[in-house]
């Protein structure tokens, strides 16, 4: 079985097989992914896209981190314990990703006004949620009403 990157294909076919080695640039920035489980990296990506990712990310050379509490951010880094371990990752840029948290604040008031009001989306399920799934929720809904 051979698995090809993308770049990793040459439409002139002048090698062997139609495949060739990919360009594969280090980014220029030093990269480090972080989640707070200890799941594998995108263990709930879809079975045929998952390992390109994964393998987009090594291939950038991107530093993956799991099992991670976050501490502090302060003009030193990133503080945080990694197996319990304290590190601190001197950083410039971060971007948060940190889940969701179901917003029902309006819900109750609303239901006890004796208004219609559906959950969907992170305001049912924050937990886990992906774009696709709520947006079918969305969808379904706007049929319906």
């Amino acid at each position: 079985m051979i698995i090809v990157m993308s770049g990793g294909i040459d439409l002139r076919v002048k090698s062997p097989g139609g495949l060739k080695t990919p360009k594969i640039e280090r980014s220029t920035r030093d990269v480090t992914l972080l989640q707070r489980k200890t799941d594998k990296f995108g263990k709930s990506l879809g079975k045929t896209t998952g390992w390109a990712h994964r393998a987009g990310l090594k291939h950038h050379h991107v530093h993956m981190l799991g099992g991670v509490q976050y501490e502090r951010i302060d003009d030193a880094g990133l503080h945080l314990k990694v197996q319990g371990k304290s590190q601190l990752l001197p950083i410039d840029s971060v971007i948060v990703c940190a889940g969701q948290e179901a917003q029902r604040d309006l819900y109750a008031p609303l239901k006890a006004a004796g208004k219609v009001v559906h959950l969907i989306g992170g305001a049912y399920k924050a937990l886990e949620l992906d774009a696709r799934h709520a947006i079918d929720q969305a969808c379904r809904l706007a049929a319906l009403i």
